[in-house]
């Protein structure tokens, strides 16, 4: 049986980053990385954004790899049992590795709807990227189910490779909970300036094909064709193993401040992982690459012997057609929003509250920002009167 001093379950970004933090306490000891998927290590930021506008497949691959660091792959692998007493994973083909210290990093499945007689691209992965390419190359009209991040990402993608996209998605607005609601409303006419058709506040009930096209019914009662279908509506953590094995589960695999699991030589990090954040009013679970970057590397060290508690607080990014923008903490409609433009809708910072303490910041087409933007949130600070936050981050 082989037997690895580190062992990761899984194959994406912050299982190879944990490789790397491995690597800087330990260059000798043995790393095994196990993946479902057939490709070495990728970001998956460029599936729904910089692909589309001309990044080359090339560039997607992860730096520095898990191949580069000395640790062995083994990809199209799942591994499907933990034996926490003596130290052993098993495959899906029944062959047993044995671990020193294991980090769970399976991340998260793309949550589907109720059956359909038609395929649906559930947006995800490198493959997902590689069938919806190729229906694009084919096909012209495109249905796009789901209006958060991954929908609104994708619409503008197949938009700007002059596809024509209808959204349907059940909130008011796209991206709906982040934004307050005169934000939202711009980002609405961007979409429909842009020709995409925006069916806000319903759901699709039935998907048919006739006669080649995708019929397509909603719950209100409207009907039209398409070519093509794909979905982004969230994905759920992938805790099954995790909770097989018996560590505590709620709605990730929960960690201490050490990345630890309830069983100390057993980790998580990235997408799956349920951790405590050293700063009030924050989500226990973070599905953006800069978290799975630095809390991957910071598992990776801890395994090795760092023994340090991770508090880095992550940042995410979108792009939506001429809109940008970098946002860290909790952004929540439901917060108390202060807003300062430069223009509104086209440059400005907003600044998330709750108690009077800074707990979410929006760089909207401001760039550069997030270091000053993560001091705000960290230091705490009560702000009775918000609009002294004006020009904090803008003129830093």
């Amino acid at each position: 049986m082989k037997h690895y001093d580190y062992l990761i379950v899984g194959g994406g970004v912050a299982a190879a980053s944990a490789v790397a933090g491995i690597r800087r306490r330990d260059k000798t000891g043995s790393i095994g990385l196990f993946s479902e998927e057939r490709y070495p290590v990728y970001n998956r930021p460029p599936l729904s954004k910089k692909l589309w506008m001309g990044e080359r497949i090339e560039d997607i691959w992860m730096r520095p790899s898990p191949l580069s660091l000395n640790a062995q792959e083994h990809l199209t692998t799942k591994i499907t049992a933990i034996d926490r007493q003596n130290k052993i994973v098993t495959d899906e083909f029944g062959n047993s590795y044995g671990y020193g210290k294991l980090l769970l990093a399976t991340g998260g499945t793309p949550s589907h709807l109720p059956s359909h007689d038609v395929p649906i691209i559930y947006f995800r992965n490198l493959d997902d990227y590689f069938a919806l390419r190729r229906l694009a190359d084919a096909k012209n009209r495109f249905l796009v189910i789901g209006g958060g991040f991954i929908g609104s990402e994708i619409a503008a993608a197949l938009n700007l490779n002059e596809k024509e996209v209808t959204m349907v998605y059940p909130e008011p607005h796209l991206v709906d909970r982040f934004f307050p609601e005169d934000l939202k409303h711009v980002i609405d006419q961007e979409y429909l300036q842009r020709g995409v058709k925006l069916i806000a506040g319903d759901r699709v009930t039935n998907l048919a094909s006739e006669n080649g096209e995708i019929m397509v019914t909603t719950k209100n009662g409207i009907s039209f064709s398409v070519e093509a279908v794909v979905a982004g509506i969230g994905i759920t953590p992938n805790t099954d193993l995790a909770k097989m094995a018996g560590l505590t589960v709620n709605d990730g695999i929960v960690v201490n401040e050490y990345l630890q699991t309830s069983d100390p030589d057993i980790y998580s990090a990235g997408d799956v992982t349920s951790f405590p954040y050293p700063y009030p009013d924050q989500k226990s679970r973070v599905e953006h690459e800069d978290n799975a970057l630095t809390q991957g590397k910071a598992a990776g060290e801890n395994m090795a012997g760092a023994h340090k508690p991770y508090t880095h607080l992550p940042f995410f990014y979108s792009d939506m057609f001429s809109l940008g923008y970098e946002a860290i903490g909790r952004l929540d409609k439901n917060l108390d929003i202060f807003a300062d433009w430069v223009k509104f809708g086209e440059e400005g910072v907003l600044y998330y509250l709750h108690d009077n303490r800074v707990v979410g910041i929006l760089n909207w087409n401001v760039w550069d920002g997030i270091p000053k933007a993560r001091e705000i949130i960290e230091e705490q600070k009560v702000y009775e009167d918000p609009s002294v936050l004006k020009g904090a981050i803008r003129n830093a």
